[in-house]
């Protein structure tokens, strides 16, 4: 075999051989991403939930406050649901859960 061919052949070897890195990295790197970000996307579909709830409780205080006609609105029962109890949050905790949540991102 000619010299030239067989440097023309190891080059195109070569060639071959880093493209074939070079996407591997890439597909690697992709990946890593795309599970980054579907990983973010349930952290902020978890803190969204969170938020929900806290937002409903406050509506339904908010709701029984307004329909009260006691003047006595600092002894207003907190309405409790599953999600508060599973979250073991309290009546001063639902403010800082929501800003611990924003100061993560």
């Amino acid at each position: 075999m000619d010299k030239n061919i067989g440097e023309q052949l190891n080059k195109a070897y070569e060639a071959f051989r880093q493209a074939c890195m070079d996407r591997d990295s890439a597909v690697k790197e992709l990946q890593q991403k795309t599970e980054n970000y579907e990983q973010r996307i349930r952290e902020q579909q978890e803190q969204l939930s969170l938020q929900q709830t806290i937002i409903d409780k406050l509506k339904s205080q908010l709701l029984l406050v307004n329909s009260t006609q006691d003047n006595n609105y600092g002894c207003v029962p907190l309405l409790e649901d599953s999600e508060t109890r599973k979250n073991n949050l309290t009546v001063d905790q639902p403010q800082d859960k929501v800003i611990s949540g924003i100061a993560r991102e």
